[in-house]
């Protein structure tokens, strides 16, 4: 989607996605993330939780792809800044996660050529419950006039 697609309101809700062990371990490797809370069942109680966690950075790089996944990412040329972010619910293996995605702000640039989009997120688990929360500003391309093609 080009920025002037991006109107203040709209929103969509993407497919559902659910984190595998697999995945975690893979992330934890990448990320090098290696706490016990996150590598077993028993890291996660020693801190209070019933079994292992997905990290925060993995519940926001799996929101991120469900939205790219989604198609409102294509034009994308930046992230700005991410704000008001708030993880208010743990998240396991074996989870499944959707975004819900609204549209707040846009504002042109100086470039012609780009734009400034506010998102707002909602990243729920299986049970409908609020896991993540945040804002997102991102640069993406205006839509090619006519005169440049």
């Amino acid at each position: 989607m080009y920025f002037e697609s991006f109107q203040p309101g709209l929103s969509t809700v993407t497919p559902k996605r659910t984190v595998t062990a697999r995945e975690l371990d893979a992330f934890l490797d990448i990320a090098g993330l290696h706490l016990p809370m996150f590598l077993h069942d028993e890291g996660a109680r020693e801190v209070g939780h019933p079994r292992r966690l997905v990290t925060g950075p993995m519940i926001l790089a799996v929101a991120l792809g469900l939205v790219r996944a989604h198609g409102w990412f294509d034009q994308v040329v930046a992230v700005v800044e991410f704000n008001e972010m708030r993880f208010l619910k743990a998240v396991h293996p074996e989870d499944t996660l959707q975004a819900h995605i609204t549209v707040v702000e846009t504002r042109p640039t100086r470039d012609p050529g780009r734009g400034l989009v506010l998102l707002a997120f909602e990243i729920r688990n299986q049970n409908d419950i609020i896991v993540l929360e945040m804002k997102g500003r991102y640069l993406f391309r205006t839509a090619p006039s006519e005169t440049d093609a």
